[in-house]
């Protein structure tokens, strides 16, 4: 049995020094995971992975997610209960790919978590040069997109992955995990199956996106659409467009014919309003990237969030 003991780390520095001035939380453990039951303490920098996480760990792993849902991953900030969570947990997951950002490193760094496991999930996925990169001339360090979980079958790695990564911290439940994660990959090829059949509706030469950033690389590799433009150009939203991006981006949309801007959910739409007025394509907002919704709502599972994704875009293309 793993057992988290008693991590011991220097809080008060952090407060008093209030490296971390932004205290976003996701709550405890629901009454189903009470402490005499779990064996695993994971915290999560994504509820999507930890989404997967839960299925694959079942009730024997405890999960929090640090990012709240409806919360941009890229500018959050842990608070000091996040700093404790990471401190007491036996595994940390995460993306990588820069998504998490500074703010990660500096709590994994400072905070004395005696014994815990790390895993960046992302790398291990095959990731994908960011399409804002591939036509910019060639850099010492290529800028890999992080928003693998928009492709199923690429989540179905990560999904072993992290079942792997449980059964090296509580051995004695390793195949229970392994064939957790193969129970949930069926579901995951369920899902691949399902977007395919409900895009059978919408033309090749109709796959066109514009969205809020450059986060749907992957779904459109994957699924045949073509992304001709996003309001912050880039796989970050912590920076505005520049004027002549805004006036290339317009450009794009008429060139292309698009029929809807794409809005996430956790992201401001004034600059897609704007670039709606002056084109007159409308604002689609709604999709789910980043994070996942409500707990106990429809888009509280990857598997929901991904096909509420999917009906928004193909009734915006149909």
């Amino acid at each position: 049995m793993v057992t988290s003991g008693v991590r011991h780390f220097s809080v008060a520095l952090w407060l008093v020094a209030g490296l971390f001035g932004v205290a976003c939380t996701r709550g405890t453990l629901p009454p189903s995971q009470q402490a005499s039951e779990v064996r695993v303490n994971v915290v999560s920098t994504s509820s999507i992975i930890g989404d997967w996480a839960r299925q694959v760990g079942g009730d024997g792993v405890g999960v929090v997610d640090l990012i709240p849902p409806g919360v941009d991953p890229h500018s959050f900030q842990p608070g000091a209960r996040d700093i404790v969570s990471v401190a007491d947990a036996d595994l940390v997951l995460f993306v990588g790919l820069n998504l998490e950002g500074q703010w990660l490193r500096e709590t994994i760094t400072n905070v004395e978590a005696k014994g815990a496991s790390h895993l960046a999930v992302g790398p291990l996925v095959e990731p994908m040069l960011a399409s804002s990169e591939e036509e910019r001339a060639p850099r010492a360090e290529a800028v890999l997109d992080p928003h693998f979980w928009m492709d199923p079958v690429r989540a179905k790695l990560a999904v072993l992955a992290i079942a792997e990564e449980l059964a090296k911290v509580d051995p004695g439940h390793g195949d229970e995990y392994r064939d957790n994660a193969v129970a949930y990959s069926k579901k995951l090829d369920d899902l691949h199956q399902w977007i395919n059949a409900e895009l059978q509706d919408v033309p090749l030469s109709d796959r066109i996106l514009v969205t809020s950033h450059d986060s749907l690389g992957y779904f459109s590799e994957r699924y045949g659409f073509r992304v001709v433009g996003a309001i912050i150009p880039g796989i970050s939203t912590e920076r505005d467009p520049s004027a002549s991006e805004m006036a290339d981006l317009v450009d794009a949309i008429r060139l292309n014919d698009a029929k809807a801007i794409f809005v996430e959910a956790a992201v401001d739409d004034r600059m897609a309003r704007r670039i709606s007025e002056e084109t007159g394509v409308p604002v689609v907002d709604g999709l789910r990237v980043g994070t996942l919704g409500p707990v106990d709502s429809d888009i509280g599972t990857y598997d929901g969030m991904m096909r509420r994704n999917v009906e928004i875009i193909v009734k915006a293309l149909r």
